[in-house]
């Protein structure tokens, strides 16, 4: 089994990748962390070929980031604000990984987004994509097509299609339902509409949605990927062939839910 280690570049989280380091007998680190430890390191491109499963140490940024590069299991602890998409905190690191050595896990597979521009794919989206005016102040005209067929036109700052994993995310914060990430749904969410009969939308996987606007726009995908988007373009947006998918130590994400959201545990976690 060869392991792969990414960080997240903060001496909290070297220290903790440092320790599962000497934990494993094989294993990838990429470059900054290897050097903090003063080792030869890795690209997180090498790491995502090479390794067979990967520790991810940082908050959701580095996750999503690395889950671009990789189809692999991950299992990430979260070192970061709020963290998500973790499957641990900082302080449970080490016996998670233990967990993980004495085969104690499961692996559980998330949707993604697969993204066309304009014919062109685009990176896959584990979390969403963003469509936002690109001059703040002006009403964007979206045309929203569901299986190549007009289903609405809405005027507000832009829109959202995010996977059950993103519903937790952005989409969130514009009035968007949180969704198992189980699930194998889309989420379509206005942001800012002009009109508020225009809802976010869940609705099953196996459809196309396809995005045309009348304003030169940006679109973003998973926060780290960012495009022009321009009225003679067209956008189609499919489920993709190819997963996210973590190590999970157990089934938690409703006790993970309340946590994040209220900031405290439930009274029979305490």
């Amino acid at each position: 089994m060869k392991w792969g280690i990414i960080s997240k570049p903060s001496k909290e989280s070297y220290l903790i990748g440092k320790e599962i380091y000497n934990m494993l007998d094989d294993a990838l680190l990429e470059f900054k962390i290897a050097e903090y430890i003063g080792i030869e390191g890795n690209s997180i491109e090498e790491i995502c070929k090479k390794a067979d499963k990967i520790i991810v140490i940082g908050g959701d940024g580095t996750i999503l980031m690395t889950l671009q590069h990789t189809t692999k299991p991950i299992f990430p602890i979260n070192t970061g604000r709020i963290g998500f998409l973790a499957e641990i905190e900082a302080e449970d690191a080490i016996n998670g990984v233990k967990q993980i050595l004495s085969e104690n896990y499961f692996i559980e597979e998330r949707i993604k987004l697969k993204i066309l521009l304009n014919k062109s794919r685009l990176m896959d989206a584990s979390n969403e994509i963003a469509l936002h005016v690109m001059n703040i102040g002006k009403l964007l005209r979206t045309n929203l097509y569901i299986d190549d067929k007009l289903s609405e036109t809405i005027y507000g700052d832009g829109m959202i299609a995010a996977t059950p994993m993103g519903s937790t995310s952005y989409a969130l914060s514009v009035g968007g339902p949180i969704v198992d990430p189980s699930l194998s749904v889309f989420i379509v969410a206005p942001v800012a509409p002009f009109r508020h009969i225009a809802s976010p939308v869940v609705m099953p996987s196996n459809k196309k949605i396809g995005i045309e606007v009348d304003k030169p726009s940006k679109i973003a995908i998973d926060g780290i990927n960012s495009y022009d988007f321009n009225p003679e373009d067209k956008l189609e947006i499919t489920k993709s062939e190819n997963r996210a998918r973590f190590i999970k130590l157990s089934d938690n994400f409703y006790i993970r839910l309340y946590k994040k959201l209220s900031g405290r545990m439930p009274e029979y976690e305490k």
